[in-house]
């Protein structure tokens, strides 16, 4: 009879288990945590960093400003943190298409603003880049390199 109940235990721990592991995965879902993994949120230069077009629009769309710098985590672009706006971030990772949905979703650069990122794009011999850049050209803008560098290392 105790060997039986035994057996019976054994058999059903890894059932037990299985069960508690799920109810307390829930209830890390209700407090608002992932069940599974930890997810961190990014800012906008770390979408773009991270090719992720519709994140770029989202936050684009709820007002965050394209040319201002944020941080940009370690080994998301680079071995060390860097501060970067989503434009120069989209150059470092050699991605047009977030370039292109940048200047789409947002306020057109001034001769300026385009200058830098011309620039930029020159710099690191991105002629995909170059061309979507083109295209949003102000018409003042001259393009003069003298003096830019990269904000990251």
């Amino acid at each position: 009879m105790v060997r039986r109940l035994i057996l019976v235990v054994a058999s059903a721990a890894p059932a037990a288990l299985l069960g508690v592991m799920t109810a307390g995965m829930l209830l890390r879902a209700v407090f608002g945590a992932h069940p599974l993994w930890r997810s961190e949120p990014v800012n906008l230069s770390e979408a773009a960093a991270l090719r992720d077009q519709a994140t770029v629009v989202q936050l684009i769309r709820r007002g965050e400003d394209p040319y201002q710098r944020r941080e940009v985590r370690a080994d998301l672009l680079f071995n060390d943190r860097a501060e970067l706006t989503a434009f120069e971030a989209a150059i470092a990772a050699g991605r047009a298409e977030v370039m292109e949905v940048i200047l789409f979703a947002s306020r057109r650069p001034a001769p300026a603003e385009w200058n830098q990122l011309r620039c930029l794009s020159k710099l690191e011999e991105a002629d995909d880049i170059d061309e979507v850049l083109e295209r949003y050209k102000p018409e003042s803008a001259v393009l003069e390199c003298s003096g830019v560098t990269r904000p990251w290392k």
